[in-house]
């Protein structure tokens, strides 16, 4: 088979996979970077032409709301039909209009003409303290008989008829805002209010939006009008792109390619006007970026791939060597040489190849016998897991043994009491039950008590009394058993009679709770333990962590913790003393019943 060198493959490979796919990135990365830059690009503008929108129109309604001001006036509508008899009438009018022009910023003057008396006045910087009304006539573009507001095209500044100004003033590009006067509620045009606005708040706005040098911006209205441009020849002409005039009418905004130029447009429409804010883009400037990146990137490339082709060379010799290396100490143990010295100091992968196999040579043996003992402690602690389960069994069978002896000898009190002590130890030993019906939890508290009475004779008495209807009721296990072992454990002590009785009840509630009550005339629980005992189980029940102590009684901790852990909507376990001795523990369990009830409700 003929010998093919990894070296000179993976030198083949490492050099076609990093230079074919570094020459394809050259070759397409100024196409997806004109994409990307055009995106961005479009979607700055497009925000940034929507805020300049939005600034435009507030200052729009900004002048709206000014002219409002005839309205706000309760006095003024009266006031506009006594002038010019009225010299009261006269300068409140007046007064009212030179805080219209003080209001918004860029009013270069206020014109007012009152129909009924057919006269007009005009308020610029110069007139002060000028109040004067002529018999002049409006003079508009706008056929205020159709309007209640409206937007004359920007156009340059006139004196509606008026003298001019003593003082010298220069005229200015401004736009007309026109409101009509009506009598509210009728339609009775009572005057009509043209205020003449500077371009220079629009200009400042207009400005943020685009860049002189390489960069165009206009503003027009719905018939082409240029209200403001970036070009000052262009300002209140019309616009003569009718190609782009048919595009922004078609949307409320958008962009579109044309003529070599990128054109993003977004409409101003309210009440009073209905303007187009177009911004163009050329294409050299809009891909000026992905020419200048797609260079640097080529260069880029191209010293990345000199680096790469000496770097593989590099490498490739750097990853035979070892491994060539490494077969010849693998040859010389496959021919039995175990004890190799294997040499190879290098602070990289590789030296740390070499010396995971030099501890591996050196450890396999130990590892062979490490296994062999671990099997033997396995085996060995399978033995005794088996023991210890057999152990239990072996008691419970002995017993049975000596209960079947005492039969046979005519004991039989004490084969009654031995077979007692193995169903008790059966019952606790059967772990497959979590869960047993009332009658099999107190037949194991009674085998108890029969022990306990064999022991204390007639010192003992108990009562089981437990309804037909709770029989069959299922509950956790191991709950009654240690709750009467708390009496011998705590109450036998001081009986006032000498004799201690132990009773035990149950009674279906009509909610569908079980409650068991256990009650002694042991000795009573102190006031002051007996409080701490029943915050701790108030705490347990609640969910909360409690810090239980031998005073308290383990028992009592396991079986609170058996009811919340076999209980789903939880059961609650109760403790008090009773006149004049004694104690009553109350055991209230939510039956399967209540838990299908309560979910319904819920």
């Amino acid at each position: 088979m003929k010998f093919r060198s990894i070296r000179s493959r993976l030198i083949q490979f490492m050099l076609l996979a990093t230079t074919i796919p570094l020459l394809l990135s050259i070759s397409i990365t100024y196409i997806h970077t004109k994409e990307t830059i055009k995106e961005q690009a479009l979607e700055e503008n497009r925000h940034l032409i929507f805020q300049g929108k939005t600034n435009v129109s507030n200052y729009l309604d900004n002048i709206n709301k000014a002219s409002l001001v005839v309205y706000n006036d309760a006095n003024f509508l009266r006031n506009l039909r006594k002038i010019p008899d009225d010299y009261r009438a006269v300068a409140e009018v007046f007064t009212l209009l030179q805080n219209i022009q003080n209001t918004v910023g860029g009013i270069e003057r206020i014109y007012l003409h009152a129909s009924q008396s057919n006269q007009s006045t005009l308020v610029t910087p110069a007139t002060f303290p000028k109040r004067e009304f002529r018999p002049v006539p409006y003079v508009s573009t706008v056929p205020y008989e159709k309007f209640t507001t409206a937007i004359e095209p920007t156009h340059n500044s006139h004196d509606y008829g008026f003298p001019p100004s003593p003082t010298s003033y220069t005229k200015r590009k401004v736009f007309t805002f026109h409101r009509t006067i009506t009598n509210i509620p009728s339609e009775k045009v009572l005057g009509v209010l043209a205020i003449d606005v500077r371009l220079d708040s629009v200009a400042a706005i207009c400005e943020q939006l685009f860049n002189k040098k390489n960069e165009q911006l206009v503003v027009v209205d719905r018939d082409g009008n240029v209200i403001y441009s970036g070009r000052d020849e262009q300002i209140g002409q019309k616009l003569q792109d009718q190609a782009v005039l048919d595009h922004i009418r078609q949307n409320d905004s958008g962009y579109f390619e044309m003529n070599g130029a990128m054109h993003v447009y977004e409409k101003l429409q309210t009440p009073y006007t209905d303007w187009t804010i177009v911004k163009r883009i050329p294409n050299a400037t809009l891909y000026e970026r992905a020419t200048q990146l797609t260079k640097i990137n080529t260069a880029i490339a191209v010293i990345a791939l000199l680096v790469i082709i000496f770097g593989t060379l590099f490498i490739s010799v750097r990853i035979t060597e070892p491994i060539k290396r490494l077969t010849s100490y693998m040859n010389r143990i496959q021919s039995g040489q175990l004890n190799v010295d294997i040499d190879w100091n290098s602070r990289d992968e590789t030296g740390i190849m070499f010396s995971r196999f030099r501890q591996m040579m050196d450890t396999i043996n130990n590892l062979i016998l490490r296994e062999y003992k671990l099997e033997l402690a396995n085996k060995t602690n399978q033995l005794k897991a088996l023991q210890a389960q057999i152990n239990p069994h072996f008691l419970y069978n002995t017993l049975q043994s000596i209960g079947t002896l005492a039969l046979h000898h005519n004991v039989p009190r004490i084969y009654a009491l031995l077979s007692s002590l193995a169903k008790i130890m059966r019952y606790s030993m059967n772990k497959g039950d979590a869960l047993v019906t009332l009658r099999e939890e107190a037949e194991h508290a009674r085998l108890y008590l029969d022990l306990q009475k064999e022991r204390f004779g007639d010192q003992l008495e108990f009562s089981i009394r437990l309804e037909p209807d709770t029989l069959g009721v299922p509950m956790p296990k191991m709950i009654l058993q240690p709750l009467v072992e708390n009496f011998f454990k705590h109450g036998m002590d001081n009986l006032k009679d000498g004799r201690g009785r132990v009773d035990i009840m149950s009674r279906m509630n009509p909610d569908g709770v079980l409650t068991i009550v256990i009650e002694n005339n042991g000795e009573s629980i102190p006031p002051d333990l007996l409080k701490r005992l029943a915050s701790e189980l108030e705490r347990q029940q609640s969910g909360a962590q409690a810090e239980w102590s031998d005073e308290y009684g383990i028992g009592l901790h396991n079986v609170t913790m058996r009811l919340q852990l076999y209980n789903e909507h939880g059961s609650e376990l109760h403790i008090e003393n009773i006149e004049p001795q004694g104690v009553r523990i109350t055991a209230q369990i939510h039956t399967k019943a209540t838990q299908t009830k309560e979910n319904e409700e819920s």
